[in-house]
């Protein structure tokens, strides 16, 4: 992290109020090289160089500061591919004109150990140019017989280059600013045109050699190398400030320091080629932004984008931007790549890809848009993206140790997080987990995720108003989840378009309270494996149809639990619902399946097996007396010879849980259930139109309606009497319908107790070793106020019990009992016949008879007792 910030103001105030007396004296020869300076009326200075030595023409100054007037380095006659203007005293330079090369064009070099400051400067007719605080020598070779070069070597170990705010301008072939350390507080344009022109910033200690062969019209072949003595000094080696900005055909910015980094807060530009920065330090933007029309490069240890004085950090370009950094930490930042108005596609990659990094990668209020794919790259460390946008038109990798996705709160104004890929796919890839809080994935291709654990939860606002759910979905394909782990999702969805596939160790599908999730392949099949249970609270799992390229998938809808599966609604205001629109709904368990108040519908075959129980049920509150009849007689006033007496009956059933709320399985196409138990208490299962129902059960198969609601009889005596009688007993579910047979096989016991079980339109086969029949006694109350007793004074009332349920029916067909046949109250009724291969044993036969209590004679009770 570089720390060290040299107050700019200050320096280049310093540095233009101690110039003065040097930019008085100018250009100033040391008289080390057959150079001279002449100065015009004007000011104006003419410098008559060396001659040429290989090309190289070799000038040496005991100052070299240019003024407004400006400064011309005469290469008539000489002919010079390069001109070397070398300071050999202690005086820094002042460049405030123009420096022009007259004659023939040449490569400039100006160096100078003490600094440079540049504040208005500009070149004229020169090829390349090189600013430096490097100490020159040369190195003289020959390349060929009879050819001698002469290269230019600048060893750079101190010294700092200034640009003021006035800036620094001309046409040049590249620009090489070399430095310990760089300053630009005002603007830097190279106006050459073409990709290959730019400016290149060189910071720290370097070691550079020209290539003098190279001609001052030559763009494409390289004129300067670099190497670096690697020092340690952790610095601020590059400082862009507010007001300093770059632009060039192509921009580079190199820290060779180990530790040292760049401070950007101004603008560059690379309006023609690449922006490239490397350095052994951080990059770090304070509202800085870069533009560059090929690529942009960071590659740096860290980079830190936060907002600054010209607003929020902005990087973009019409290739690719690559930061190439272990730490990455982006806060309302502004990241493009491509350019959609020329159609050229441009990626965006944070991080290295299998590259260790050294803490999370943060990105925070930001937006990242590519015409191309996003990358992001964080081995070792997190991934946190708040409130942030990620948009690329192609794919969408995010790979780091654990992933967080969460959205935000402004006041009550949303602050989404979102990550799409508008014709690729989205991928998730990370050893630990995704979370994902009120965030949105979309990969319009497919959206996939392979992780250790998957939550996604609904975000609610701080009032509680409004709500994010968080949203895993592919608009055009497939969702892939895999998970060594569990998944969970509250009040927030699983969407795609073709396929939604899920392999987990646990798979949780749950409300939040307020609204459930849902979990919904809108044209193709859901498939949900989980190595542990499966749970849908209140949320919706829907599929369309099975996809016949995947032998998992076994209908529109199908669970696979190594543990339990359960659809329950937990409270009257939420469903759960499982529904298969066009095929089948296939669940299977090695423990149990339970139906609690829930809907598993399809418009197909629905089969459900369980090693363990199924369970389609409801609840209910248990009655007093254990739901059993009570009566009691009491004495109370007499008057003369007569006793008051009163009787009472009441039986209580409890009342149900939610009384409008039942647990149903449809199905259109049939309906086959396997389990240890098979029990339907209180809820519905049907089998519409020309539908079969089979259902096996290795040990008990029970149908039961429950009951709830109270029965009272009372009937007082003196005088006269009178009674009253009340029933508000009902009784719910315990139906299984089939619109054509239904076949039941359990090993021990097929029990349907107040309940029906109905064949509509063809047989019931029941095969056990006993078949149940039991009714279950409700109660009518009647209740009489007039006639020849009401004259007397006397009221009338009757509660009538009868038994309800336990009805086996056979609309058309017949019924055949593999077994002993058990009357208890309830009845079997087939069209065709009832036959039962082990007998029939009638412990009641069902009643509809009135409650009897004590009677007791009033004065004329007799008249009509």
């Amino acid at each position: 992290m570089c720390t060290h910030h040299k107050p700019i103001a200050l320096l280049i105030g310093l540095w233009l109020g101690t110039s003065g007396q040097g930019w008085a004296a100018g250009i100033v020869g040391d008289g080390g090289t057959a150079t001279s300076v002449s100065t015009a009326s004007n000011g104006r200075q003419t410098v008559n160089i060396a001659p040429a030595v290989s090309g190289v023409s070799h000038n040496t100054y005991s100052q070299f500061n240019v003024g407004q007037a400006g400064a011309s380095l005469n290469n008539i006659g000489v002919n010079a591919r390069n001109i070397v203007n070398q300071v050999t005293s202690t005086n820094p330079s002042l460049i405030q004109g123009d420096i022009t090369v007259l004659g023939p064009r040449a490569n400039v070099i100006l160096a100078n150990p003490n600094g440079i400051t540049v504040n208005g400067g500009s070149f004229v007719n020169t090829g390349n140019v090189a600013l430096t605080t490097g100490q020159v020598s040369f190195n003289d070779f020959i390349p060929a017989p009879g050819l001698t070069q002469r290269n230019i070597v600048l060893n750079t170990n101190q010294g700092q280059i200034v640009i003021g705010p006035e800036g620094l301008s001309g046409a040049m072939l590249n620009l090489e600013l070399i430095a310990k350390s760089l300053v630009v507080n005002g603007p830097v344009v190279n106006s050459f045109s073409g990709s290959s022109a730019g400016i290149r910033a060189v910071a720290g200690d370097s070691h550079a050699e020209i290539d003098s062969s190279v001609s001052p019209t030559d763009n494409l072949t390289p004129w300067i190398k670099y190497s670096s003595p690697n020092t340690k000094n952790a610095v601020t080696a590059i400082d862009i400030t507010p007001l300093g900005s770059l632009t060039a055909g192509r921009i580079e910015l190199i820290v060779t320091d180990q530790g040292a980094g760049v401070h950007h807060a101004g603008a560059m530009y690379a309006n023609v080629g690449d922006f490239s920065v490397s350095a052994s330090g951080d990059i770090q933007f304070a509202g800085g932004s870069i533009v560059a029309a090929g690529n942009l490069i960071v590659a740096t240890p860290g980079l830190n984008a936060a907002s600054g004085v010209n607003g929020n950090p902005s990087l973009s370009a019409n290739g690719n931007v690559d930061i190439r950094s272990s730490s990455v930490q982006l806060s309302n930042a502004i990241i493009t790549a491509g350019s959609p108005k020329i159609t050229q596609g441009g990626n965006i990659l944070l991080g290295i890809q299998g590259a260790a990094t050294t803490t999370d990668t943060t990105i925070a209020n930001s937006n990242l848009t590519a015409t191309g794919g996003i990358g992001v790259f964080n081995h070792g460390h997190a991934l946190q993206v708040g409130a942030s946008t990620l948009n690329a038109a192609q794919n969408v990798l995010l790979n780091a140790d654990s992933v967080n996705l969460v959205s935000g709160w402004n006041g009550q104004a949303a602050a989404p997080t979102q990550v799409n890929s508008h014709s690729g796919t989205v991928a998730i890839t990370s050893p630990g987990a995704l979370q994902m809080s009120g965030a949105q994935v979309n990969g319009t291709a497919g959206s996939l995720v392979d992780v250790s654990s998957l939550t996604l939860a609904a975000l609610h606002s701080p009032d509680g108003s409004s709500v994010q759910r968080a949203g895993l979905q592919s608009a055009g394909g497939v969702v892939t989840v895999t998970a060594t782990g569990a998944i969970s999702v509250t009040g927030s969805d699983l969407l795609a378009a073709t396929d939604l596939v899920t392999n987990s160790a646990g798979f949780v599908l749950q409300s939040d309270g307020a609204s459930g999730s849902t979990a919904v392949a809108t044209n193709g099949g859901v498939v949900i494996n989980s190595s542990a249970d499966v749970l849908n609270s209140g949320s919706l799992i829907q599929g369309k149809m099975r996809n016949g390229a995947n032998a998992a998938s076994l209908g529109a809808v199908t669970l696979t639990a190594s543990g339990n599966i359960l659809n329950q609604s937990p409270d009257a205001n939420t469903l759960a619902a499982i529904f298969g629109v066009s095929d089948d709904v296939n669940l299977k368990a090695n423990g149990n399946i339970v139906n609690h108040y829930g809907r598993i519908l399809t418009n197909n075959a629905l089969y459900i097996s369980a090693l363990g129980d199924v369970s389609n049920i409801v609840d209910k509150q248990a009655g007093s007396n254990n739901e059993q009849p009570q009566s009691s007689q009491s004495q109370g006033t007499r008057w003369l010879f007569l006793t008051k007496s009163t009787n009472n009956f009441s039986v209580d059933y409890g009342q149900l849980d939610r009384p409008d709320q039942l647990s149903y399985l449809v199905s259109y196409a049939g309906t086959t259930m396997s389990g240890r138990n098979v029990l339907n208490l209180g809820g519905v299962i049907l089998a519409n139109d020309a539908g079969n129902i089979t259902i096996n059960a290795t040990q008990s198969f029970q149908n039961a309606a429950l009951f709830s609601g109270h029965a009272q009889f009372q009937r007082s005596c003196l005088i006269i009497c009178h009674s009253s009688a009340s029933s508000t007993v009902q009784s719910v579910g315990g139906n299984i319908s089939a619109g054509n047979n239904i076949q039941i096989t359990a090993g021990t016991t097929a029990s349907n107790i107040g309940g029906t079980v109905t064949a509509a339109g063809g047989n019931l086969t029941v095969t056990a070793p006993t078949v149940l029949a039991q009714g279950v006694l409700g109660y009518r109350a009647y209740e009489q106020g007039k006639g020849f007793k009401s004259w007397f004074g006397d009221t009338w009332a009757q509660l009538y019990a009868m038994d309800v349920g336990g009805s086996w029916m056979a609309n058309v067909g017949k019924i055949v009992i593999n077994g002993q046949e058990i009357i208890d109250g309830g009845s079997f009724n087939g069209a065709g016949g009832v036959t039962a291969s082990g007998g029939v044993l009638t412990l009641k036969n069902p009643q509809n008879d009135p409650v009897t209590i004590n009677r007791h004679l009033g004065l004329i009770s007799w008249l009509w007792h």
